[in-house]
């Protein structure tokens, strides 16, 4: 029996810029509205410094809460794990963070 996930063979091509840009935006802009600070200073101070990351490198770097809140978001959204109800208990361990953005 195999996955349900089949991921083939077909080359990886990176993101185009508007679709990264696109993808960020809606991910800041959820942020900002969970921690009720939308249409904020620091909210549009972010959208400025991602928006200039990207169209001068195509990425961006999320900051630690940024990460923090889309691990969350992630677990949130996973249909087929059972434990998902807990999504807002997750603690996220700073050397797993660290691991991750610096390999």
């Amino acid at each position: 029996m195999s996955s349900v996930m089949n991921f083939g063979t077909a080359p990886v091509e990176a993101r185009k810029s508007e679709v990264v840009l696109e993808h960020a935006k809606d991910f800041l802009d959820q942020y900002f509205t969970s921690i009720k600070r939308s249409s904020s200073a620091a909210h549009e101070a972010r959208w400025k410094q991602v928006r200039q990351s990207i169209e001068s490198t195509g990425h961006y770097q999320l900051t630690e809460t940024e990460l923090i809140y889309g691990a969350k978001l992630a677990w949130r959204n996973s249909s087929r794990c059972i434990g998902r109800i807990q999504w807002s208990k997750l603690q996220v361990i700073k050397t797993i963070c660290v691991h991750i953005l610096y390999g």
